[in-house]
């Protein structure tokens, strides 16, 4: 069986095409930009949770990347950066035009491009950046700006009305990939460790363990059997057949 796992993970890493982000799915630009677009997409999952989604390129071909952004009593938590500074310093200007009110935090849930790039955006004006101290290790390898790295012990954080669970699920899209609940909206915000319906294949597995990824799936299942919501890094949202599907491209790469 483990002689079996390890040739399928030969097998992914050299047929799947790897870029320095999370994941494959090529979709068209919004209709009024070009791939290097700073245009940030707001989509609404419920009142108060609502989806930034932003554009990376590549090689000419354009990428879509979901991050979140919770809305409180108290103020707004962002789940995730865009692609770029400019996108970020868009969506945080948006945030509070949009909905007039002050980000309380931001979390990131890995140290990867597409998840972080626009951390500094965020700590020069000293909004608070949450992380688990693996992320902030390789964020400062990477030269991301440093985030505090309390997600460790800290694993529920409070903005009034709304609480911000983060749960470390073990090894899989990355070392240091984690998962956002919020338990009064029930929406997980999965992010890369969890692949959209429409996705073919795995992505980047660059930093993945192919090994561990598919337990890491079903314990965030097992935790969260209740999500009605499914939010992946990338693509379009859905509800736990999400999980289910990663773990079938997990078990049967390349199908």
């Amino acid at each position: 069986m483990l002689r079996d796992r390890k040739i399928r993970f030969l097998l992914v890493v050299m047929f799947t095409f790897c870029f320095g982000y999370c994941q494959t799915t090529i979709v068209s630009p919004p209709a009024s930009s070009d791939s290097d677009s700073n245009t940030i997409e707001w989509i609404k999952i419920k009142e108060s949770v609502w989806i930034h989604k932003s554009f990376g390129s590549f090689d000419g071909k354009t990428y879509p990347s979901n991050g979140l952004v919770v809305l409180a009593n108290k103020g707004v938590v962002v789940i995730d950066t865009p692609w770029t500074i400019a996108q970020t310093e868009e969506l945080i200007q948006s945030i509070q035009s949009k909905f007039q009110k002050e980000i309380l935090f931001l979390v990131v849930t890995h140290a990867h491009d597409d998840r972080m790039v626009g951390v500094p955006s965020f700590q020069k004006r000293n909004i608070p950046v949450y992380s688990t101290k693996q992320t902030a290790k390789i964020a400062k390898e990477k030269g991301y700006g440093v985030p505090s790295p309390i997600l460790d012990i800290q694993t529920r954080l409070s903005a009034g009305n709304v609480s911000i669970e983060v749960f470390y699920p073990g090894h899989g899209h990355s070392p240091d990939n984690i998962v956002v609940w919020l338990p009064e909206t029930h929406i997980l915000f999965a992010g890369c460790l969890v692949k959209a319906l429409e996705a073919g294949d795995l992505g980047n597995v660059k930093d993945a363990d192919l090994l561990q990824w598919e337990l890491s799936v079903k314990r965030v299942l097992s935790r969260y059997p209740d999500a009605e919501v499914v939010v992946p890094g990338h693509g379009n949202w859905g509800k736990l057949d999400l999980l289910r599907h990663t773990i079938r491209l997990l078990i049967t790469p390349n199908d």
